[in-house]
Parts: C-alpha cells; sequence; structure tokens
C-alpha cells in the first residue's frame, strides 16, 4: 500500500511538472487555482472517461464547456464553478454516470478494477471514497419511508438490468386524484423540513445540500404529476417552481428542462417551429432564449429535415448574434456542410479537403485505413496493433491513414495526440451525410478498407491490425 501511494505522489510530480511547476501539491493547488481539481489515472487498462459538471444557462452561453475526457494513464486539470461541487464521471463504455462531491483544489485518484470505475480523494497520503447519492441527504426515517408508501400508490418501481424506472400503478388509478392532494402536502412538509434543518447552520455544503434537496423533491413531484395528469395541481405546481432564481441556478435549471419536455417535446398538439416562431413570449427573455435552443435540439432529436434545422438555427444567430448553446447541434446536424458522396475531412493542422483529393498524394502505395474514434474502446485497443503493423512493412509502399468517425473534434485532436497516430489522421465532417459512409454500410467501428496503388477500393471490410491475415494481404498486395 505504501509503495503504490508513493508512486502515486511521483506520478502526480512527473506529469505535472512539464505543465506547471507550481502544481506539485495539494496546497499550491489550493492557493494558486482553487477553482480546479486535479484527476490521475494510472493505469492503462482503464477506457476513456468523461468527467462532466453541471452549467448554468448563462455559463453555456458563455461557452464553458460542462465536460472533458481523459485517457489514462494521464492527468487533468478540471475546471469547478463552485468551491464545493458534484460532478458526474462516466467511462465511455458505460451510460450510467456516477456523482461525486467534490471540493476546489481536490486531488482525484481513477482506478478501473474488475471493470468498475473507483474514484477517490488523494487526503495526506490516504485515500478517501467520495462517491455521492441521494442516501446521503434523504433520510431512512418514518415520514419518508410513509413517503414512499404513498408514493407506490402512484407509481410501481421496477428494475431494467441496473436502471430502475417506475410504471403507473393503474390498479389504483380510478383515486389517483383523491390522494394526490395528501402525497403532494407530505412531499412538502418532509422535504421543508431537510432544508430548514440545514439552513439551522448554514455553511457551504449546507447550502448545497438544501439545493439538491430541492432538485430531488421536484423530480418526485414531476415523476407523479406526469402519470396522474391532474391539470390544475400541475400548473400549480410549474407556477411555484419556474422562478428566475429556480433557473439560475445548476441544479434546479432541469425543472425548467422537465417543463420543457412534457409541455413542447412530448406534446403531440404542437408544433415546434410554431413555437419557435411565437417566440416564446409568455416567458422572460433568457428563459425565451433557453426554451429557442431546446426547441432546435427537439428538431434535431426528432429527425426534423436539414433545411429546416438550418432555417431556424440562421433565426437564432440573427436574433442573438450567436450559435451559444448550440454547437454541438451545429456538429451533430453537421451545419454548413453540404451532402455529398465524398468525405468531408480536415487534417491535424486543420487543412480541409475530400478524401477522393487526399487519397490522391498516396498514388502509387497500398492504403490501409482504420475508421476509429476517441469514444471506440476496441477501437483503441486495436492501436499498438496497427504501430506494430505499420513498423513491419514502414520501408514497403504502404501508408496507414487513420479516419475518425461520428467523433467529436476537440476530441479527436486529444486521442490522436495521446495515442502518437497525428500522421495522415483525418477527422470526418459529414459522419452522417456522406453516400460513402451509407452505402459502404460503415455503421461500426473499428472498421477496415484497403486501397490499391491507384486509390481504388479493392477490400471494403478488410481485416484488423491485429490479424495475421492483415499481414498477408497486405504483403501479396505489395507484391504486384
Amino acid at each position: 500500500m505504501k509503495l503504490r501511494i508513493a508512486s502515486l505522489f511521483l506520478l502526480l510530480v512527473a506529469c505535472t511538472e512539464s505543465k506547471d511547476k507550481s502544481y506539485q501539491n495539494n496546497e499550491n493547488l489550493n492557493n494558486q487555482k482553487s477553482n480546479r481539481i486535479l484527476v490521475i489515472t494510472s493505469s492503462d487498462k482503464i477506457p476513456p472517461y468523461v468527467i462532466s459538471k453541471e452549467l448554468t444557462f448563462d455559463e453555456l452561453l458563455k461557452g464553458e464547456s460542462y465536460s472533458d475526457t481523459i485517457f489514462g494513464p494521464d492527468t487533468l486539470f478540471f475546471k469547478l464553478n463552485e468551491s464545493i461541487q458534484l460532478i458526474s464521471i462516466t467511462p465511455t463504455d458505460e451510460i450510467y454516470p456516477q456523482s461525486f462531491l467534490v471540493n476546489s483544489g481536490d486531488t482525484l485518484d481513477v482506478k478501473y478494477i474488475k471493470s468498475k470505475i473507483h474514484v477517490n480523494r488523494l487526503e495526506n497520503g490516504k485515500l478517501i471514497p467520495i462517491k455521492w447519492d441521494y442516501s446521503q441527504i434523504i433520510p431512512n426515517s418514518k415520514n419518508f419511508l410513509k413517503l414512499d408508501s404513498l408514493e407506490h400508490f402512484f407509481l410501481n418501481e421496477e428494475m431494467m438490468g441496473n436502471l430502475k424506472y417506475y410504471p403507473p400503478n393503474v390498479k389504483n388509478k380510478g383515486e389517483w386524484n383523491l390522494k394526490l392532494p395528501e402525497y403532494l402536502k407530505m412531499i412538502d412538509e418532509n422535504y421543508l423540513a431537510l432544508v430548514d434543518s440545514l439552513n439551522a447552520n448554514e455553511n457551504l455544503l449546507n447550502n448545497l445540500y438544501s439545493q439538491l434537496i430541492k432538485e430531488h423533491q421536484i423530480r418526485r413531484i414531476s415523476k407523479v404529476l406526469n402519470v396522474v395528469k391532474n391539470k390544475e395541481e400541475t400548473e400549480k405546481f410549474y407556477t411555484k417552481y419556474l422562478t428566475i432564481e429556480n433557473f439560475r441556478n445548476r441544479y434546479l435549471l432541469n425543472i425548467y428542462g422537465l417543463y420543457y419536455m412534457n409541455k413542447f417535446h412530448f406534446n403531440k398538439d404542437i408544433t415546434l417551429t410554431k413555437e419557435y416562431e411565437g417566440g416564446f413570449t409568455e416567458y422572460p427573455k433568457e428563459i425565451s432564449r433557453y426554451f429557442k435552443f431546446r426547441a432546435i435540439s427537439s428538431m434535431v432529436i426528432k429527425k426534423y429535415r436539414k433545411e429546416t434545422i438550418s432555417e431556424f438555427l440562421d433565426k437564432y444567430k440573427e436574433e442573438y448574434g450567436d450559435f451559444s448553446p448550440l454547437e454541438n447541434i451545429l456538429t451533430e446536424m453537421e451545419y454548413g456542410i453540404l451532402t455529398s458522396t465524398d468525405l468531408a475531412v480536415i487534417d491535424y493542422q486543420s487543412n480541409v479537403s475530400k478524401w477522393e483529393e487526399t487519397k490522391k498524394q498516396w498514388k502509387g502505395k497500398i492504403i490501409y485505413v482504420d475508421f476509429w474514434a476517441s469514444w471506440c474502446s476496441p477501437c483503441l485497443r486495436a492501436m499498438p496493433y496497427s504501430k506494430e503493423l505499420k513498423k513491419k512493412l514502414e520501408s514497403k509502399d504502404v501508408v496507414f491513414v487513420y479516419l475518425a468517425l461520428n467523433d467529436k473534434e476537440d476530441l479527436w485532436r486529444q486521442s490522436a495526440k495521446k495515442n502518437q497516430i497525428i500522421e495522415n489522421n483525418f477527422f470526418i465532417r459529414n459522419s452522417k451525410s456522406s453516400k460513402f459512409i451509407s452505402n459502404y454500410n460503415v455503421n461500426a467501428i473499428p472498421r477496415y478498407m484497403i486501397f490499391d496503388k491507384n486509390g481504388m477500393l479493392i477490400h471494403e471490410d478488410a481485416p484488423g491490425p491485429e490479424t495475421k491475415e492483415a499481414f498477408e494481404i497486405l504483403a501479396e498486395l505489395l507484391k504486384h
């Protein structure tokens, strides 16, 4: 154990010295950059994972990133917005995030043990668990057990794998409206008592817990109201909780998200384009902009025509002067990129080109193409074999080319640098609209192709670099 901790400290010093010599211990980290945490991964078996946080809408408009990706083993400084904050960490091969309560200046140690992620705070040579969930603030008391029992009157708790979901308890449907006032009164009383107890001893941690308790309360009420469909109580609920104060709170902004989804996204009686044109004028200006942002996001999810989405993106930019926070949407729908049978690519130096033109530079050579992505664990596991195969053939007329499919440009760049595959590495800008992708059914990666010395595709689903067959095929082609 002592050896492991000592190694961790050595890693911390070695990895941070070249970045900034002031970050060689926690004291310096606290004193000089107190709005950040340091995340360390010392294992090379961990998949890439995403670190994320909740942002206010104002922070989103300022272009602040809500997440970052780390490729282990590595170190990463991650910015916080408050001195105590909840963050989420999710391996790219999982879909359910885990929450962790961190303080500014923390150093986190991330391990991957038996296919599970383990995150601890490094404190005075010890590893302190920091995993967080609502059981830490919602008591298992008599009152809350009674509340759980009453909630069961409306909902059944079921499991789908590791995920809980709540279908309606239809056997009680005839009495839902009779029991609803009792439930709402009980939930208000219990959660208000919790918040009052925290406010009696006000500090930063208790202030955070108060927000999370409100968020938990609102989610529970919304969950029941979505089943009961009581119009009067639903209107009271949103009148009570849809406040500017809650809108500007990073943990309570999702109230507006719930409201939007129920009133607009899932409402079959409305048309998103008409709602957008109406301008959501009954709401304050900043909330109106939020709903317009969500409306365009919904158009993408509901697969509106690209031309329609582009039209409303143009309207949004004209009204607000920029696309914030729609940048991810621009990438998702490939805004400004014409539909083409070819691949639109950029290289690591940001040179824009088309695949048909790009591969002309390798005329006279065999081209072995690797379709990959920064989030694709099997792709990354195959990279060492690709480098080994490339080394075997380095004096031959064969070139190894990497094409990043369905990726994000910033993550592609990070991963390319991390895995030392910058040369002949390209980011595909039209992964979703290129006829090349659909014509050759490139719907799963890693995927490999081989082009002959004249640039003609001769193997559209070639063996991977880890196989003996890949070497044999390339060696045979080089004889001709």
